[in-house]
């Protein structure tokens, strides 16, 4: 199982220093990213060896995909150009949470919600990944962050309705935690379920809801490390939040590395 760690383009440097296996980037920087910025970015990961295998944050919540006005032209656009930049760094997995993106109309029903999803990711998303061998995952959000795919069942549903083989789901701890997903829950996922997000999912942070880890007594880590490892997930990253990211990401990354 590799380890990565989410990050901005601004700190896949120290990532890489730090150890890390890959950095999982922001799929809408990168996209929207001027040329200058991208250029750059792609000159220090050859320079550095920085290896970007997976992207999350998928679409800015002005690109909306449920709901009666998507655009469709506009979101085709946009994943041409993400996909083909995706494809240069080395990107080898998307993530879907985009709640401000995904998030269902006031009055619009769950059940059109789910056919504008399965429209979308059928017909434009997973075809224009497939063309780099690209997976493509749902990542369910807690409802506080999103009123629809809120477990990681839910994000296999959609996943196996839209039945492509590219198209998978996501568990994340944080999300799991909150909504009373299980590790047996993962291990039911196997082969579906194609990422994972780890983090401390209790903070005691007052400012952040999920903080780097630090050692196994705070939370059963090694217990999703395990399910994940079961379903046959081949890439965890940390996602989390801190004011020293240098220090708490080589911490965490350290800890990942005495898993077994």
């Amino acid at each position: 199982m590799k380890f990565g760690v989410c990050c901005g383009m601004d700190r896949a440097a120290i990532a890489a220093e730090i150890g890390f296996d890959y950095v999982e980037l922001n799929f809408s920087s990168l996209t929207r990213a001027d040329e200058d910025t991208y250029n750059s970015f792609l000159s220090l990961i050859r320079e550095k060896n920085i290896k970007c295998e997976a992207a999350n944050c998928f679409l800015p919540g002005e690109y909306k995909i449920t709901g009666e006005n998507i655009d469709y032209e506009k979101i085709e656009a946009y994943l041409k150009k993400g996909f083909e930049r995706a494809n240069v760094v080395g990107i080898k997995t998307v993530v879907m949470g985009s709640g401000g993106a995904r998030n269902l109309p006031d009055g619009y029903s769950y059940k059109d919600g789910v056919k504008d999803i399965i429209c979308l990711v059928k017909n434009y998303v997973a075809p224009q990944a497939a063309k780099y061998g690209i997976d493509f995952v749902f990542e369910p959000l807690c409802k506080a962050e999103s009123n629809i795919i809120n477990t990681i069942k839910e994000g296999a549903m959609l996943a196996s309705a839209i039945d492509m083989p590219n198209v998978g789901t996501l568990g994340d701890i944080y999300h799991m935690h909150v909504e009373g997903d299980t590790y047996d829950d993962v291990r039911e996922l196997k082969g579906i379920l194609r990422h994972a997000h780890i983090s401390n999912p209790v903070s005691d942070n007052p400012e952040y809801k999920r903080i780097y880890m630090k050692n196994y007594s705070e939370y059963d880590y090694k217990g999703f490390l395990d399910a994940l490892e079961y379903a046959g997930c081949e890439r965890v990253s940390i996602e989390a939040s801190t004011d020293n990211f240098k220090e708490d990401a080589t911490a965490a990354f350290k800890l990942l590395k005495t898993y077994k």
